[in-house]
């Protein structure tokens, strides 16, 4: 039932358990390979703290259970609820946020080679109609990968339909969570409202969008690899050419962001904004989250992040001289040729490092009176 092709032999893997059908459905199908591919079953079950006394009875069926079978088991607790309030998250976000932490920080203490989720082709299809109606590119069509990184997930390419089958084929026991019915969270509304209707009229619409997502998946990687080999990089600068079509600027935009360390908190119209600047005239900038700065030099548009005590736009001084008790200090406008050749001189060099050649092409003088 699971996908094979994703377990390899002599490998420890922990299975993300909440008690419900599809993680069960996963554990029993682990444990029914586990001696032909020599591997070490785990579990983990987290308690977000959602649904109080009944949470915490799922967390005790999934203890008992794994106590069983003699399945080790990792039982974490963690507000969801408080930790999304504070952190403007929804529930949905913040909990998924908290879980995936726990998960990282397992596979960084070697607790587990793999962590393998329950994720489903149904879950797929819910994804993917969820991306859509809050709007997405291309990324969000790709769905949910089968790997990401030490993430499996086996289930991916079967139905809740087969699981359920399953489970009731092979008498696995297991826990309803209730908030599953609740069509008050945007993906139950989808799952229990939207996407019945659709199957009904287009039942095989969930294997309709696999097979888009296989397809987007495709496209996605060549256009970041793509965009990737336009990007060049000096120093903590990053630099693309303003030649390069609208798709292309926006990927390299997107990419250079990630790589300043920006993950979130961006949206599309900063990526048209950087489009814009191909038209304007040079040295014309924007400014990006994070502190991330856009500015059009000549041919290209360099990104860099702001750490000047000035802010975007504004000069640090005028064009002129300024008179101190040895020294005077001029500064001009000066031209590209200059800042070419400056970059030769370890003193104007310190000065580049620091970026402030990004307010405007200066040339600046020292004069010992």
């Amino acid at each position: 039932m699971i996908d094979l092709s994703l377990i390899f032999k002599n490998q420890t893997i922990a299975v993300a358990l909440s008690g419900g059908k599809d993680s069960m459905c996963l554990l029993h199908n682990l444990l029914a390979i586990k001696n032909d591919y020599n591997l070490t079953i785990k579990a983990i079950n987290i308690d977000h703290s959602i649904r109080g006394k009944d949470s915490e009875n799922d967390s005790l069926f999934v203890k008992n259970y794994c106590e069983k079978l003699g399945v080790p088991l990792k039982f974490f607790k963690v507000d969801a609820v408080q930790f999304s309030k504070e952190n403007g998250y929804s529930l949905e976000q913040g909990a998924r946020v908290l879980r995936y932490e726990i998960f990282d920080n397992l596979l960084e203490d070697k607790f587990a080679d793999k962590i393998a989720t329950a994720h489903h082709k149904s879950d797929n299809f819910e994804t993917v109609l969820f991306n859509i109606f809050r709007g997405t590119g291309l990324k969000g069509v790709v769905g949910i990968p089968k790997v990401r990184g030490n993430y499996i997930r086996p289930l991916l390419s079967v139905s809740r339909k087969e699981i359920e089958d399953y489970i009731i084929k092979n008498n696995i026991p297991y826990v309803e969570d209730a908030t599953n019915f609740d069509s008050d969270y945007s993906r139950n509304y989808i799952r229990n409202e939207i996407a019945p209707k659709i199957l009904e009229k287009f039942p095989s619409a969930e294997d309709s969008v696999s097979r888009l997502s296989l397809l987007a998946k495709e496209e996605d990687e060549f256009l970041n690899n793509l965009a990737l080999s336009h990007i060049n990089q000096e120093r903590e600068n990053y630099y693309i050419s303003t030649s390069l079509s609208p798709i292309l600027i926006k990927r390299c935009a997107k990419h250079i962001l990630s790589l300043l360390g920006v993950t979130k908190d961006y949206e599309s119209v900063n990526f048209n904004d950087v489009v814009k600047l191909t038209t304007l005239q040079n040295g014309s900038k924007i400014n990006l989250p994070k502190n991330v700065v856009a500015v059009k030099l000549y041919d290209s548009i360099a990104f860099y992040i702001n750490e000047t005590p000035y802010g975007i736009g504004e000069n640090a001084f005028e064009v002129k001289t300024y008179n101190f008790t040895n020294y005077s200090l001029k500064i001009s406008l000066g031209d590209r040729n200059i800042w070419d050749s400056s970059k030769e001189n370890p003193d104007i060099r310190r000065v580049w490092d620091r970026k402030i050649f990004h307010f405007e092409e200066w040339q600046t003088v020292f004069h010992q009176d």
